[in-house]
């Protein structure tokens, strides 16, 4: 049981456990992010500021769903403020999750991307606000981020039968920056490189499980991303990116105790939590 407990929390910030999981996303929210981008008008020239939804999921539907939401909030709230137009979509991701305790592994009913069950639509889930600074003509650009999050879990431990469901929720602060250092490019060739960094503050302030729902099982800590792209279009307005993210700690708290120190559950745990992404990004000014 303790087990159970501990996989879940793990699972939470996952898309898979000791898998590699591949998410399509949807054509059609990746026609409706190119057809909505190549309609829309620029808004004003000289305001670099953008501000908007930022959101996510494991689903495909979810994900579509909130990301073309986003984009027509996002247009809305820069057509109003004559600010900028930063809005993207993650169309595939790859994960790979590994979680060891004395070299035991645990099994867990993975969602379904394409499912329609309330398990399958909000899995992963974030929804948040962004945001940043970013000039048309500069090569580097900022922002910060703050987030909702939400996960659900179905796992089963060794020696037993059936699957136990598990909830975790988080608030996660982040900030990033954008570089764009042969900028100039654009003039000549129409494309140019950009790299992007970014660090996330994950604090888990919420757990529901079989085992009770103290969230001092669980570990807080930082999450680092490291994105790498093109920029194309007339003043670099679009973008296409590959990226990865990853987690600097472990999920369960290996001091943590019960009984007040005769048993230490996740002493012997360790985890890996590595996201690669592929992801379409617009900018309009």
């Amino acid at each position: 049981m303790v087990k159970k407990l501990l996989t879940d929390c793990f699972r939470h910030h996952v898309w898979g456990y000791k898998h590699v999981r591949l998410l399509k996303q949807s054509i059609v929210a990746l026609l409706m992010f190119f057809c909505l981008g190549s309609s829309m008008q620029t808004f004003a020239q000289d305001n670099p500021w953008f501000f908007g939804l930022h959101t996510r999921s494991n689903s495909v539907w979810t994900n579509d769903i909130l990301s073309v939401g986003s984009m027509v909030v996002n247009t809305g709230i820069a057509a109003s403020i004559e600010g900028a137009l930063y809005t993207d979509l993650i169309a595939v991701d790859y994960h790979y999750v590994k979680l060891e305790d004395n070299g035991e592994e645990v099994d867990f009913k993975q969602n379904n991307p394409y499912g329609f069950t309330a398990y399958d639509l909000f899995n992963d889930l974030e929804v948040g606000f962004k945001v940043g600074w970013q000039g048309a003509e500069t090569p580097i650009g900022l922002y910060v981020y703050g987030a909702y999050g939400i996960n659900q879990y179905k796992l089963r431990f060794l020696g037993e039968r059936d699957y136990s469901k598990h909830k975790l929720q988080s608030v996660r602060m982040g900030v990033g920056v954008k570089i764009s250092p042969l900028r100039f490019m654009l003039l000549d060739y129409g494309w140019c490189p950009i790299i992007e960094l970014g660090t996330t503050y994950v604090n888990n302030f919420k757990y529901k499980g079989p085992n009770g729902n103290d969230k001092d099982q669980i570990n807080n800590g930082m999450r680092s991303s490291y994105a790498i792209g093109v920029q194309f279009g007339e003043r670099g307005n679009y973008s296409i990116m590959l990226g990865m993210d990853m987690l600097h700690y472990d999920i369960f708290n290996r001091n943590y105790t019960p009984d007040g120190g005769f048993w230490y559950p996740y002493a012997n745990f360790s985890s890996k939590d590595m996201n690669f992404n592929l992801s379409f990004c617009l900018n309009l000014w």
